[in-house]
């Protein structure tokens, strides 16, 4: 299993953040693996809402059902894989700063079978690709 945890100071607040972030239909506007996400359930986004990413991950495509576990705007959301490559966590911290606010993003991944071989490129590819990720949604939030 691996950990990753990624932050970012953002100058705008917890709530617009949060909004942003979790929105699936925005998802691919900042994070560069993925195609598309949808949400599966009736909108809106609530704890116990299922979710379907569409990812390109190590060159492969990939989809992940997601099921939200957290849902407390705006200050944290997360999720548990349903399906996917590997059993997967996702969780967003969101707190307001005298600046604006902070993002901590943390992913804990479980890969299974041969997959386990490849646990640190994968963790590595995740922490990078996150981490330039979250730099790319605080952009675009801060751009308005």
């Amino acid at each position: 299993m691996f950990t990753v945890t990624e932050s970012v100071e953002v100058a705008r607040g917890a709530a617009s953040v949060f909004e942003f972030l979790t929105d699936p239909a925005r998802r691919a506007e900042w994070d560069r693996s993925v195609v598309s996400e949808r949400l599966l359930s009736p909108p809106p986004v609530q704890t116990g809402s299922a979710i379907r990413t569409r990812m390109s991950i190590l060159g492969r495509d990939a989809e992940y059902d997601w099921r939200v576990t957290v849902f407390e705007p705006p200050a944290a959301m997360a999720l548990v894989s349903t399906s996917g490559m590997m059993p997967t966590r996702l969780r967003f911290d969101i707190a307001d700063t005298a600046d604006g606010s902070r993002v901590t993003a943390t992913i804990e991944g479980s890969p299974e079978g041969m997959l386990r071989l490849a646990e640190p490129i994968i963790s590595e590819t995740v922490r990078s690709t996150f981490s330039e990720s979250l730099q790319r949604a605080k952009a675009l939030l801060e751009a308005g």
